[in-house]
């Protein structure tokens, strides 16, 4: 099977939500800097970001997840830190990155049907929610980005940013109506509702099947494994996603000029396996490649390039615009 890349600056009219894409944006020169908007005061915006209360469910089982993460250091094992290596990559690289933004959100690059419920159901496995609640969530985001309505704009507040924003509850009309107006392709796809309705499910069976491996095929360490494998590596997963989120529209440069303050930022990068080139990743946000330059490593795209070399990924939009030919397209 070949595949065939296309020129991202070839943009459609409109996304699968009849919204304009974002056009490409020229580079930035050194000395440029974006305009700041001024924020609203954040007591007043916190106060109605939870018009419904708080969502305990998803309060609480972050809390437990974040304590049972300490006790992980108290059960340690080489077969708890091997899983969580090993489950790290297939639910933050292959699930969320991967799977939940690349393929499913933007459509970046196309796979055999069977390998794109895989990813799916890595992306479940990190705790993120449904393919379709993640990938509604991020069209919105980028849609309405560091503008009002944008889901997890760091005006609000970093923590806002960070976490904070998955904490106000929602009603099932608000719910259904992210999802179908967001995610109406998804919405629309009977394995993606299968897999929503079926998450809850799928996330607490794996925890038992993590704990299972350790406990009888790894022989007497099931709490060991279960607390690294599942526990620890969630955290340690959400935070690499929350700074995405956080972190890169506040801290990093910029390459190029865009409508938000999406920055680049290294660290941010590392922890997520390329998600870091934030910047770049607005300015061109149907790239499968978001390093964008030679030190800008992405070990996501480097993934997709072998799944392309392989035959395993076809339509990969991964042409990096030059900088003349940005300025023109821009112009």
């Amino acid at each position: 099977m070949s595949s065939t890349t296309t020129d991202p600056t070839e943009y459609r009219d409109s996304d699968p939500l009849n919204e304009p894409i974002v056009p490409p944006a020229e580079f930035l020169k050194a000395d440029e800097e974006p305009v700041e908007s001024q924020p609203k005061t954040k007591w007043q915006q916190l106060k109605k970001r939870f018009p419904h209360g708080v969502n305990w469910g998803v309060t609480l089982w972050l809390a437990a997840m974040h304590v049972a993460a300490i006790f992980a250091f108290f059960y340690f094992s080489w077969a708890g830190v091997i899983t969580f290596f090993v489950l790290h990559f297939a639910t933050a690289c292959l699930g969320v990155t991967l799977g939940y933004h690349r393929l499913l959100t933007h459509g970046s690059f196309k796979v055999p049907r069977v390998l794109e419920f895989f990813f799916s159901c890595c992306g479940i496995i990190s705790g993120e929610g449904s393919p379709i609640f993640w990938v509604a969530t991020h069209r919105k985001h980028h849609a309405l980005s560091d503008q009002e309505g944008d889901p997890h704009s760091p005006l609000e507040g970093f923590w806002w940013a960070h976490f904070i924003w998955l904490q106000p509850a929602k009603s099932n009309e608000e719910v259904q109506q992210l999802l179908t107006r967001w995610a109406p392709d998804m919405w629309k796809d009977p394995m993606h509702r299968f897999l929503h309705y079926t998450y809850p499910i799928i996330l607490i069976a794996s925890g038992a099947a993590i704990y299972a491996f350790g406990e009888y095929v790894v022989g007497g360490q099931g709490l060991s494994v279960f607390l690294w494998g599942f526990c620890l590596r969630q955290v340690v997963v959400y935070h690499g996603t929350w700074f995405v989120n956080s972190a890169t529209h506040v801290w990093g440069y910029r390459n190029y000029k865009t409508r938000d303050q999406s920055r680049n930022n290294w660290w941010v990068a590392f922890l997520s396996y390329g998600e870091g080139w934030h910047n770049n990743h607005h300015a061109y946000q149907r790239l499968a490649r978001h390093g964008h330059r030679a030190w800008e490593i992405d070990i996501t795209y480097a993934v997709i390039w072998t799944m392309k070399k392989l035959g395993l990924a076809k339509a990969v939009q991964d042409k990096v615009p030059s900088n003349k030919s940005s300025k023109a397209k821009a112009a």
